[in-house]
């Protein structure tokens, strides 16, 4: 019997959280059992990894919700491809998946990443696409309790709903820090690193993030504070504009995106998300699997995974004053920090490695399939 052909999908090329799982997916399934294809967008960052990994790519693009050219081409790859079944990723492309779905008679397995994703289920069009994924879609994923929830909340029935964890290659974020980066940007060895892995966007908090950082320094003076991620310009102007209306000069350091995320971890001594709304962000887990003693708000869906005053702290979101102390805590009880560095890289090795993630999705494809 040949492999199942699986034809992975998303609205956006990356770098980011939904990216990546797709990329796992898209690389990792059994090739005995499944045959990974992908239709993105034209971009520059998920669609060369997924070339480079021998995953065949076809690029598709569109610019009105209504125009169906798109799912048109789409249902001719599902047919030359012989698709079993479509997963797609965030709600643009649930849509259009579910509608190439009836199209071909292929089943949708549709995902969900984050609360943001229902930002215009109240607009006509958002609600009408919600309402054509819900009657149409096979099954439907969501990365936290949070997001099943608010789907739940919004008319999606529980029934052919399943929630699965995201989950990381831990091996990647093991081994020793050579305190590169702090050559790198002139530091010395004792300077103590804060650090955001986070891509520069609205939900995301760094007018938070920035904030507390004058808090903390007023303080510490000694530290030093890194924003890593991908920076949309329209949104980091206010932030740029903030560090220097606090007077942060180089102690606050934007590094944009890197591919050498791992051995940024390793170097943290603190690891920060002051997101206002996340679903269940892949750079807590990877800031756990590298030891590192965090202080996460309270924005959904990392309340699931990090355990408060045991792997890290949970604050408020939008409270500088809040995220400000925990990270004074935590520099002033350097064994407590070590604490949770390590009962953190004990949870994530436990619950939330990739093997795990990919394992649960094997076993829905076929259940979806054979059903």
């Amino acid at each position: 019997m040949r492999p199942y052909t699986i034809l992975h999908t998303i609205e956006t090329g990356g770098p980011g959280g939904a990216e990546t799982v797709v990329f796992n997916l898209a690389t990792r399934l059994d090739p005995k059992a499944f045959r990974s294809i992908a239709l993105l967008p034209k971009g520059t960052w998920l669609n060369p990894k997924l070339r480079e990994s021998g995953v065949p790519i076809y690029e598709v693009d569109w610019h009105a919700w209504y125009d169906l050219r798109g799912p048109l081409e789409m249902a001719r790859i599902i047919r030359r491809e012989k698709v079993d079944l479509i997963h797609s990723h965030l709600p643009g492309q649930n849509f259009y998946s579910c509608l190439a779905g009836v199209l071909t008679g292929r089943k949708t397995l549709v995902t969900y990443h984050g609360p943001v994703e229902l930002s215009d289920a109240k607009s006509i069009k958002g609600a009408f696409r919600l309402w054509f994924v819900r009657k149409t879609a096979a099954g439907v994923t969501v990365v936290c309790n949070l997001m099943g929830e608010k789907l739940k909340e919004i008319g999606f029935s529980s029934s052919n709903m399943v929630r699965i964890y995201n989950g990381i290659d831990t091996a990647r974020f093991e081994g020793r820090n050579d305190q590169h980066l702090r050559k790198a940007l002139g530091f010395s060895g004792a300077t103590k690193l804060v650090g955001m892995i986070a891509n520069v966007r609205q939900s995301k908090g760094y007018d938070n993030f920035v904030r507390a950082a004058r808090r903390v320094l007023d303080q510490w003076p000694d530290v030093r504070f890194l924003a890593v991620g991908d920076v949309d310009p329209v949104v980091a102007e206010p932030v740029f504009r903030l560090v220097k209306e606090l007077a942060l000069g180089d102690k606050f350091v934007f590094l944009g995106f890197r591919e050498d995320i791992a051995e940024i971890l390793r170097e943290l001594d603190i690891f920060v998300l002051a997101s206002s709304s996340e679903g269940f962000p892949l750079a807590t887990l990877e800031a756990m699997a590298a030891g590192k003693a965090m202080v996460v708000t309270r924005c959904g869906g990392p309340q699931e995974v990090v355990d408060h005053g045991r792997t890290g702290f949970l604050v408020p979101p939008a409270d500088p004053d809040a995220l400000a102390t925990k990270i004074c805590e935590l520099l002033s009880n350097e064994s407590q920090a070590r604490e949770f560095g390590a009962n953190a890289r004990a949870k994530v090795n436990r619950e939330f490695t990739l093997d795990d993630m990919i394992n649960q999705y094997e076993h829905l494809y076929k259940r979806v399939l054979e059903s």
